[in-house]
């Protein structure tokens, strides 16, 4: 691994994990094919199951309706037509809530936040792609970046040191998941930003830095709108990529190679020139082509950097394509879908061991440190199991107890009945008690 990455990697101090890489699904089905139930207790265990994902579905689905009363007026992709007008107050406040609502999904489904000293880190080390791209996050009056999952990606390519004759593999820090949410200020904001910072007389240059820094973004991009992200195995030295007021810059080595190719036809050129001249008298025309070769040589170096430009947006647009899970309010869904798998995995795994292993009287940490293990031998992941979160949604719906530290649940047909229960007060909350 190059030192770049390696420092790119240890500029990131991350927990540990607390996503559980197994599906929910499984997770059941192997708790449910214990061979310690008896016919009539693995039945209503499954029931169990079925009706905890089934509430926890529908408590999500709340979630969703939320967010899409939020989201509204700040959806780039909606095809939807309104007569609502929404007051600068109105859209404060829906902004607000829709930050708060995604955080705490992204909690739910066990993702982790960025820094922006994590970002910025990222951003000064050396891209594999090599593409070097700088961004101004001082656009953004909004910015929130979280990622699930940390890994290595072994990829293989030429270098100079073989020759270029021999592909060498190369490990590649990458975040498995990573989500953005995006907010541009509007250009006067940030121009009067720059303005309060360097005085009065800077205005026209931060006029034109905020339309340097934006000159790639579409032009039916509206400064209001709300952007929402979601990618999966992006390199760590390559979060520059993601963000949409990027511009590419090219690398010393490109920038040196372009000026020696175009500085040697340019001075090739100018000899060719000047040897003429002395023949320009008798044949001014040869004047005249060596002219037009110089202008023709200059043309085509000019030329030579915008191509080499568009073979960096070209990889760029092509690592964006491959990495791309989703978009704007599909995001939504997806996280909906994500924090009600997690929370339902730590909820069943909390109970049943509370439930099938009673004699223990497991505490809060004793509990942790056996779900844990469990994980570790039966799957193979070393996780950091959120025991609060799964304790906390039994305590929630009743079936949960705590006695002088040591944790109680209630029976499987207890809990199954608590349950009916809830739903009961779903759609009938005149019953509540």
């Amino acid at each position: 691994m190059s030192d770049n990455l390696q420092t790119a990697e240890k500029s990131v101090e991350e927990p540990r994990e607390r996503f559980i890489p197994i599906g929910r699904q499984e997770i059941v089905a192997d708790l449910i094919a214990d061979p310690h139930w008896t016919a009539d207790q693995q039945k209503q265990f499954e029931e169990f199951c079925k009706i905890f994902t089934a509430l926890y579905h529908y408590k999500f689905y709340a979630h969703l309706e939320e967010l899409k009363h939020c989201y509204a007026p700040f959806n780039p992709d909606t095809d939807m037509v309104t007569q609502q007008d929404y007051t600068e107050e109105d859209k404060q406040k829906r902004r607000q809530t829709l930050v708060d609502e995604i955080s705490q999904l992204l909690n739910n489904a066990n993702y982790e936040e960025l820094t922006i000293e994590a970002i910025n880190d990222a951003m000064n080390a050396e891209s594999y792609y090599g593409v070097r791209v700088s961004v101004d996050l001082d656009d953004f009056e909004k910015l929130i970046v979280y990622y699930r999952g940390s890994g290595i990606k072994v990829d293989y390519k030429r270098s100079w040191t073989s020759l270029f004759l021999v592909k060498k593999p190369i490990e590649i820090p990458i975040y498995k998941r990573l989500f953005l949410l995006l907010k541009l200020k509007t250009e006067q904001q940030r121009v009067d930003e720059l303005v309060s910072l360097n005085g009065t007389d800077f205005e026209k240059k931060a006029q034109k830095q905020v339309r340097n820094s934006r000159q790639n973004l579409p032009e039916d991009i509206i400064e209001e709108q709300v952007f929402l992200k979601l990618f999966k195995n992006i390199p760590r030295t390559d979060l520059e990529m993601l963000f949409p007021n990027q511009n590419v810059r090219l690398k010393l080595f490109d920038k040196i190679k372009l000026a020696l190719s175009g500085g040697g036809g340019t001075i090739f050129g100018l000899f060719s020139i000047i040897s003429k001249i002395g023949a320009a008298v008798i044949n001014p025309f040869a004047l005249i082509g060596a002219l037009i070769g110089l202008i023709g040589i200059i043309v085509r170096q000019i030329l030579a950097i915008f191509t080499h430009r568009n073979k960096y947006m070209m990889v760029l647009s092509r690592n964006l394509y491959f990495h791309n899970l989703d978009n704007n309010f599909g995001v939504t869904s997806y996280l909906i879908d994500m924090a009600e798998e997690e929370e339902g995995k730590e909820a069943i795994l909390a109970y049943y061991f509370l439930l099938t292993q009673s004699d223990k009287q497991y505490t809060q940490d004793e509990l942790d440190r056996a779900i844990e293990k469990y994980l570790k031998d039966r799957y193979e992941v070393d996780v950091d199991f959120e025991v609060d979160d799964g304790l906390r949604k039994l305590r929630n719906e009743g079936i949960l107890n705590d006695q002088d530290g040591k944790l109680k649940v209630l029976d499987l047909h207890q809990a199954s009945a608590c349950l009916d229960k809830q739903w009961d007060n779903f759609f009938n909350p005149d019953d509540k008690q």
